[in-house]
């Protein structure tokens, strides 16, 4: 059966069109079939009644007036349908039978016409409805993308995190912190790592994305590395390198640059135009107060025999010695603690390797040593007190510079900390007295057998304390001390002791898995240090004891003082092992302080270097090498003349005595660059004890010499720098004996008494030495104060 509307066949006695759903009836499906079939010429005659006489096919009926009016064509009939059937007539009305029957079959041709017209197209449909299908998800798809369902996620844009800051000239400007990158990374769901890179910009500044850049898609879940600015400084990759292609870094670091020549022996070793030296030292940053300073790159340059070649380092101590000795120069050999390659071979100099030396110049050659030496280093041979030898409680075998590997670093000086340790109320870095490795406090020498003190075992490790903290404790928000002095009834009946600083130095080669057999580690502490990177012990280290990482860092002091301490070793009398708290945190690569063993010049002594620097974003900066002799004037570093002084005169200890019963003196120590740091010290006599008995009350100060002149008599002249002259108390500026801050002259030991000025003349007489000085003496000749250095 044929559908009149879609022209699908369908079985037969269908009702119903299986494609389009239209109604079918038998006779509607065979006129369909009839008309499908049939041309016009093939119309059938319209069949006659019975004995009718048939009607011509196409005859012509009168018209109104007798016209002629055209034949009637009959309706093609469907399939199966009959014509109409014409009813018999007289003649004279047949033309109306037709034109009756002519209007009786119209319908039936309006039928057909719409049976046979073309439905909608089936492939266009399916065309339109799969286009419309792919722009609906290409939409979800960009829009999904776009809000990182999918994808990956996008690097943030710096820009739309900037804060405002105000810069170092009091302007305000707009700045990312890597923090800030660091938290939107993570609101991503991104792990991110921060890595700290040298550059001219403020610390914690964002620098950039390492390997990849703002917007950029990374897979959802990776870690990006977020690169922090650690402000100006020298990084780790600087030596070795021809100058030429760090120029460019170092134009952006916003400090002055300095490029200076350092001499070599060996050109092979360190071809002419490689960076051999730097300040601070590779893999450091600058100081704070040293950014007018800013940075020096030593190029080597090939030496002759008025400089201490800077490639000294690692030969034979005895054969440079001999060198120097025959051009001239009396050499002194001292032992310092080393990395592997300098173990018995020279590990330094002073003045440093590189440095140019004047006819006849002292030079001291360090020897490195390593573990197996620690106890000979700390050694004092036929002494008085013991007569014979001794552990003693200091050594000056660990002086140098240690860093950390992003940049932190401790400076050991003549015995005393100068640089690093704690940033607590406690201790600024000037202790009273000096680092200790026992309990070398009333005398030079470890006095307890019994005591657990790193020195007198053999795991090559020792501990160094400040002198002070064996002794102090604090009652009624002050601190005492201890040491020498009696406790009557008047002394605090109880009080607490603090955590203040601890330095674990480690030399090349430790037992260092004996020490962590003894326990001396955290546990906790230990399993973490064991998940990071392995300390390199074919370098010293320091491992610096941080408070951070204790709950608690005060215990009870009770008045009797026989209670352990328990933030210092055991000292053999007071308590048991067991009451000391045990080391945080424990060896790691992050955690170690490496000795930096990079030799810095003189600077300021050196020539120039012939180098072609880039213009640099400090205005302050000098666009090549030939500046650099104005850029260090100006920053105040003293000149070699005055370098030479400042040795001599250095040392760990200079005594003003204010008071003879020891109720008020003030002490200094004086480092080889003219800085000193000092203390005054008081009895509090408003408790009403005695000076030998009442606490004491410290002041801190410090400040530096900025230049030092010999004279032909022997004698120094001193130009203190008043700008630089800091005190907690400014009210106890007279008792320091830096009041004012100007002329000081020294003295040297043998000085005749009769040189010296009468007060100078009756502190002697006091001390016990009225013939003169027995060592350096310097007089504040606008002032009162009078120093005598007591110790080196």
């Amino acid at each position: 059966m044929l559908c009149p509307n879609c022209h699908t066949d369908n079985a037969e006695g269908s009702k119903f069109c299986e494609t389009c759903g239209t109604p079918l009836t038998a006779t509607e499906a065979n006129t369909a079939a009839s008309s499908a079939s049939m041309t016009p010429q093939d119309a059938p005659v319209a069949p006659t009644a019975a004995g009718a006489t048939p009607a011509p096919a196409a005859a012509s009926v009168p018209g109104p007036g007798g016209a002629a009016v055209p034949p009637i064509p009959m309706p093609q009939g469907a399939a199966g349908m009959s014509a109409p059937a014409i009813v018999s007539a007289p003649a004279a009305t047949q033309p109306t039978a037709t034109v009756a029957t002519a209007t009786q079959t119209a319908p039936a041709t309006a039928t057909t016409t719409a049976a046979t017209k073309p439905g909608p197209n089936k492939l266009i449909i399916m065309l339109v409805a799969v286009l419309a299908a792919l722009i609906i998800a290409g939409v979800a798809l960009f829009l999904t993308y776009r809000s990182e369902v999918w994808g990956g996620k996008s690097l943030p844009d710096p820009a739309s995190i900037a804060s405002s800051v105000t810069d170092k000239n009091g302007k305000k400007a707009s700045a990312v912190k890597a923090k800030d990158v660091t938290a939107a990374l993570k609101a991503k769901g991104l792990n991110a790592k921060t890595e700290k890179v040298f550059s001219g910009k403020d610390s914690g500044e964002f620098i950039g994305y390492k390997n990849a850049a703002p917007g950029a898609r990374v897979k959802a879940g990776s870690t990006v590395v977020v690169q922090e600015s650690a402000g100006p400084g020298v990084p780790k990759d600087t030596l070795g390198a021809q100058v030429n292609k760090v120029t460019e870094t170092f134009a952006d670091m916003g400090v002055p640059v300095h490029y200076k020549k350092v001499f070599v022996s060996d050109a092979k070793k360190n071809p002419e135009g490689s960076v051999v030296a730097t300040y601070p030292a590779a893999g450091t940053g600058v100081k704070d107060d040293e950014k007018d300073k800013g940075i020096y790159i030593g190029v080597a340059a090939k030496g002759d025999d008025t400089a201490l070649p800077i490639d000294v380092m690692g030969q034979d101590v005895d054969t440079v010695k001999s060198q120097l000795e025959s051009e001239g120069h009396t050499v002194t050999v001292e032992q310092r603690f080393s990395s592997k390659d300098y173990v018995g071979k020279v590990s330094g100099a002073s003045p440093a390797p590189g440095s140019s030396l004047s006819s006849g110049e002292d030079v001291t050659l360090y020897q490195g040593i390593d573990a197996s030496d620690t106890k000979e280093a700390f050694t004092g041979h036929d002494l008085a007190e013991t007569g014979g030898d001794a552990l003693l409680g200091t050594t000056r075998a660990a002086d140098g510079q240690w860093c950390t590997n992003d940049g932190k670093c401790i400076t050991i000086d003549n015995y005393k900390v100068t640089e690093g340790g704690s940033d607590n109320a406690d201790y600024t870095g000037d202790y009273d007295g000096t680092l200790i490795a026992c309990d070398a406090i009333q005398q030079a020498y470890c006095s307890s057998p019994k005591a657990d003190y790193l020195v007198t075992q053999d795991y090559g490790a020792f501990e160094l304390m400040p002198h002070i903290s064996l002794t102090n404790f604090w009652a009624n928000g002050k601190m005492y001390d201890g040491n020498g002095v009696h406790m009557g009834d008047s002394w605090p009946t109880s009080g607490e002791y603090h955590m203040q600083d601890l330095f674990l130095v480690v030399p090349t080669g430790p037992d260092l898995q004996g020490l962590e057999d003894k326990g001396y580690f955290d546990k906790d502490a230990l399993a973490a240090a064991k998940k990071q990177k392995a300390v390199d012990t074919n370098r010293p280290f320091i491992l610096y004891r941080d408070p951070k990482l204790y709950d608690t860092t005060t215990a009870p002091y009770n008045g009797a003082g026989n209670g352990a301490n328990p933030f210092l070793p055991y000292n053999g009398y007071n308590g048991s092992k067991s009451d000391i708290v045990k080391m945080k945190p424990a060896p790691s690569d992050a955690d170690a302080y490496y000795l930096v063993e990079a030799s810095e010049p003189d600077w300021d002594s050196l020539p120039d270097a012939d180098v072609k620097a880039p213009s640099t974003k400090d205005k302050g900066n000098s666009k090549d090498s030939k500046d650099s002799n104005k850029s260090s004037k100006k920053s105040g570093t003293p000149d070699a003349a005055s370098l030479k002084v400042f040795s001599d005169l250095a040392g760990a200890q200079y005594a003003y005595t204010i008071a003879g019963d020891g109720s008020a003196f003030t002490t200094i120590s004086l480092d080889d660059r003219g800085n000193f740091s000092g203390t005054v010290d008081e009895a509090d006599m408003s408790s009403g004890d005695s000076a030998a008995n009442a606490p004491r009350i410290q002041t801190k100060f410090s400040g530096k010499f900025a230049s030092a002149t010999s004279n032909s008599d022997g004698t120094v002249t001193l130009k203190c720098d008043a700008s630089a002259f800091k005190i907690d108390d400014k009210s106890k500026s007279d008792k320091s004996g830096f009041s004012p801050c100007g002329t000081f002259t020294g003295y040297p030991s043998g000085t005749s008494s009769d040189a010296l000025p009468s007060e100078a003349q009756a502190m002697l007489v006091k001390r016990g030495t009225p013939d003169g000085p027995s060592d350096w003496m310097l007089i504040n000749t606008e002032g009162s104060g009078i120093f005598i250095r007591t110790q080196k």
